[in-house]
């Protein structure tokens, strides 16, 4: 049967340095927690600094159920980043490329390109595919968006993971914001939470325990 792609193109400009964005999309954890409205469990197979392979269960916009979606995310290079999505015994596969584009260490521009291989009857499709991948990116954008501002401004304030701000840790420091200091990522990201880890395996397991949730922590009142 012949085939084709129905495809898709977002992006949006920002003031974080790459290795940040990067840092956003390599954190698994915050998946079912910050994107609640669209997932509700990552399992974690595999992961390396240049791979990750998981299980996703996803809720399209417009769509009332949960699909199940196997996952392999490849970091190609600092500035490229592919994730092959494979659902329904592997027959629909859905491919997307990011790439990033830094303008200086504070300012880049995230490109997302879609792309669907349907039999080629469906093609009438792609105005409806291409409506939805572009509203998928705007609403997953905008909920990142305060955990990117967060994550800057205690880095400048020079947050360590795991450590914490010296001068809260110990109140005989003296308060000090550093500007210029420069971002920094190793992956794979250093995790915490770890749920429902039934072997000796490396599998990970991120479930969301809440139906609520806000940026700040799980069923916490709007500030």
């Amino acid at each position: 049967m012949k085939k084709t792609y129905l495809t898709s193109t977002s992006s949006a400009y920002t003031k974080f340095p790459k290795k940040l964005l990067l840092w956003n999309y390599w954190d698994h954890e915050h998946i079912v927690g910050t994107h609640f409205e669209h997932y509700k469990k990552v399992e974690i197979k595999h992961e390396d600094e240049k791979v990750c392979h998981s299980d996703r269960w996803a809720k399209l916009p417009y769509l009332p159920f949960y699909i199940k979606s196997t996952d392999i995310c490849t970091l190609v290079n600092e500035n490229k980043m592919e994730v092959l999505h494979t659902t329904f015994f592997d027959l629909i596969k859905c491919k997307q490329v990011f790439y990033f584009e830094e303008n200086n260490e504070n300012e880049c521009k995230v490109t997302r390109s879609d792309y669907l291989e349907v039999p080629f009857f469906l093609k009438f499709l792609q105005p409806i595919f291409d409506m939805l991948m572009k509203k998928w990116f705007v609403d997953v954008w905008e909920e990142d968006m305060p955990m990117r501002e967060r994550r800057l401004k205690v880095w400048k304030l020079g947050f360590q993971d795991f450590k914490g701000i010296d001068y809260i840790n110990n109140p005989e420091l003296e308060k000090k914001e550093i500007n210029s200091r420069k971002y920094e990522l190793k992956l794979p990201i250093h995790k915490i939470t770890q749920i429902d880890k039934k072997d000796n395996s490396n599998k990970k397991t991120f479930k969301r325990l809440f139906k609520k949730s806000k940026h700040i922590g799980y069923g916490l009142p709007d500030l």
